[in-house]
């Protein structure tokens, strides 16, 4: 559905929900939207305090002695903790981005249900009072 960064690239047929979403294509009422919005925030929050614990534990350098091979083996846990792009800060990482996006989808989506909302209702009016 999302592909993080601005590398994403439609293919075939497949279009990205924030592109239907920015076209009017998809219209979301707003009290289901609301519930999916509050949950995607609730996820976000739990990403969040993932990543701030991980900053504490999972990152923190091992304790494996003042050697060569020591200082090799923190190195490599403490990069295969928060840097490398697959590390578990890294995907947690784009995982709160695709959140972001997932939610900002929806809130649009809530726009657009509303504002087509409205509009029928001024359509509706001027053909009551025509």
């Amino acid at each position: 559905m999302y592909i993080v960064g601005d590398e994403a690239k439609v293919k075939g047929d497949v279009v990205p929900l924030r592109d239907t979403v920015s076209s009017g294509q998809v219209q979301l009422d707003p009290a289901a939207g609301e519930e999916l919005r509050k949950q995607l925030q609730a996820q976000i929050d739990q990403v969040d305090r993932w990543l701030e614990q991980s900053g504490h534990s999972i990152a923190r350098p091992a304790a494996l002695g003042a050697n060569p091979v020591g200082d090799a083996m923190r190195d490599k846990f403490t990069d295969r903790a928060a840097g490398e792009q697959y590390s578990f800060v890294g995907v947690m990482t784009a995982y709160r981005t695709v959140l972001e996006q997932t939610r900002t989808s929806v809130v649009e989506a809530i726009e657009n249900f509303t504002r087509l909302d409205e509009e029928t209702q001024t359509e509706l009016r001027k053909l009551t009072n025509s």
